[in-house]
This record gives C-alpha cells, structure tokens and sequence, in this order.
C-alpha cells in the first residue's frame, strides 16, 4: 500500500460521497456531482480556455509524509479542496462548502478506514476562504491516514543470531599458518 493509492482511493471516495451534490457550473446552469482530480487541476492549453471550466471541483492532494520508526505506519497529510460556482446574489456559496466539509468530516470520523486498507486520524482541520470571489468559493479539509508500510527486512547475515558465535580455541589453532 502506498500514498499514491491512498490518493486515488481518495478519489474515488470523493466521487461517491458527492454523486448526488447539486451546484452550479460557471454558466450558471444547475449540474449534478463534482469534478474530482488528482494533486492538481488540469492544465489549461488554449487562450481562450480558463480554470473556471473545472467548477464545481474536488481537488485530492498529498501533502507530506513521514514515519517514526521501523515499526510504525506511514503518517500521509492529505487535503481535499473544493471550488465550487454560485451565482446566487445572496452570496451564500459558502454554505454550499461547509456542507462539503462537513460531510468529509463527518465520513471519517463516523468510519475512519477507507477500503480496509487507509484509517483517518481524527486531527482534522477545515477551512474556507475569507476574502471575496464571488461568485466562486472555495474551502477544503486537511486530513492525516495511516498507511501501512512494508517492515524493514534485514540480510541473513545481519540477523542477530548469525551476529556472534562462539568458537573453540582448537578451532582457531586448527586455522592457523604452520611456521
């Protein structure tokens, strides 16, 4: 198992749980689920072409990794950014964002193993952008997995019981050059 398939698990968990989401694209026009993509948006090719056609969005990225000993799982830092468009003039898109977080949230906590592989520590963090976009908002969840790693194996020759053994002074002679 690997943080590369912690981020596509992710992906998929993210189109599932918001399948049935209802927002709004840049036209205005009322779309179901999200546009989910991995560590970035795509790239953008053309002049005319601009990072608003990926609304509403779903962003998975691997953050950091780390572990603290041989023992111990890896600690993978995820995020989870959402972008959604809400042309409302009650700007209230935020709302539609909290709602997002608070179903990831809710998700791992309530059940913190994703495919029986990945469990979610329950140190998480959210956030929502302050300053003013409309009609675009945008928020995202900061959430830690424990991903299982392979243990340290050592060569046979390391091995403890091969480190040190006991020979007889007979032995050491019987190695000896003759004079």
């Amino acid at each position: 198992m690997t943080a590369a398939e912690l981020q596509r698990d992710l992906v998929e968990e993210m189109k599932k749980l918001f399948q049935e989401i209802t927002t709004e694209n840049t036209s205005g026009e009322t779309v179901t689920g999200l546009n989910v993509y991995e560590q970035n948006l795509p790239v953008v090719t053309d002049d005319e072409e601009d990072e608003s056609q990926f609304f509403p969005y779903a962003l998975v990225k691997l953050e950091t990794g780390k572990t603290a000993d041989d023992d111990s799982p890896w600690v993978v830092a995820t995020e989870i950014h959402f972008g959604i468009c809400d042309h409302s003039k009650k700007n209230i898109g935020h709302r539609h964002i909290m709602n997002m977080i608070q179903d990831v949230v809710d998700r791992f906590a309530a059940e913190p193993l994703l495919n029986q592989k990945f469990r979610a520590e329950q140190d998480i963090e959210w956030a929502v952008q302050d300053e003013d976009t409309y009609p675009f908002y945008f928020g995202g969840v900061a959430i830690s997995f424990n991903v299982p790693k392979i243990g340290r194996r050592e060569p046979k020759h390391y091995a403890e019981e091969d480190r040190y053994c006991s020979v007889s002074y007979t032995h050491l002679r019987a190695h000896e050059t003759p004079e």
